[in-house]
């Protein structure tokens, strides 16, 4: 390595940590942060791929990016929903980062009680204006809740770089249906997909239902309702079983 080349990608380092240091500025956004989940019973492969662009007149070094996956669970009686969730850890496998055709390496795994973080650092630079693109995959295990006849899904999206476009596909099991979402879908071929423009730093969870059973996408969980009626139904059997006789 040249000494020339030496002195430029120090200037580079630095002035990352000259902008990362003032808080306020922006310097780089998420052109586009394109997620594709791939479905396999519990297991999910995810693919993520980010257009990351350097907004500012100073060639940049995007550094560390930790992507944090949290996994809400549903409380539940037995099979029964109840109010409320609860967060936890998510086990992750097969973690790769490629830039360019070339594997990241610099990459690490780190899980608590409450979260799993993926790290990796990106120490190329970025011309003023100029994009580059960078694929994240993983294997995120358990990432399904399944119930009798309904499973619930989830995905976390959230940076502290600002999104502008944020696109999600979803690629379910051969046979199942989208039974509930939180958010507007679209469904092309075989994939159900969700898009947010300037979704900025705002976290965005996607919560989503599937099944077999070919029901209409209701703004309610099917689950729920399926319990509720489940309950109306033994609340009225059992008042006209236990009836006192006039």
């Amino acid at each position: 390595m040249g000494l020339s080349f030496r002195i430029i990608w120090i200037l580079l380092i630095l002035s990352w940590i000259i902008g990362s240091s003032s808080g306020q500025t922006v310097v780089e956004v998420y052109d586009h942060y394109n997620v594709s989940i791939t479905l396999d019973k519990d297991k999910a492969h995810i693919k993520e791929t980010i257009t990351i662009k350097n907004v500012i007149t100073k060639s940049i070094v995007p550094g560390y990016v930790d992507k944090t996956l949290i996994r809400s669970s549903q409380n539940k009686l037995l099979f029964i929903p109840l109010p409320g969730k609860k967060d936890c850890s998510v086990d992750v496998e097969n973690v790769v980062v490629s830039f360019d055709t070339s594997r990241i390496t610099d990459v690490q795994v780190t899980q608590t009680d409450k979260s799993t973080t993926i790290r990796y650092g990106l120490w190329f630079p970025i011309s003023p204006g100029e994009s580059q693109t960078v694929v994240l995959e993983y294997d995120y295990l358990d990432f399904a809740d399944p119930g009798i006849l309904f499973t619930q899904g989830y995905y976390p999206m959230a940076a502290n770089i600002p999104i502008n476009n944020a696109h999600i596909d979803l690629d379910l099991p051969t046979g199942s249906h989208v039974t509930y979402s939180n958010a507007r879908k679209s469904t092309s071929q075989d994939l159900i997909s969700w898009s947010k423009e300037s979704l900025g730093t705002d976290p965005w969870l996607l919560k989503f239902e599937y099944s077999r059973i070919p029901l209409p996408t209701s703004p309610i969980r099917w689950s729920l309702l399926l319990w509720i009626f489940i309950l109306a139904a033994a609340v009225v059997w059992s008042y006209r079983h236990w009836k006192p006789e006039k």
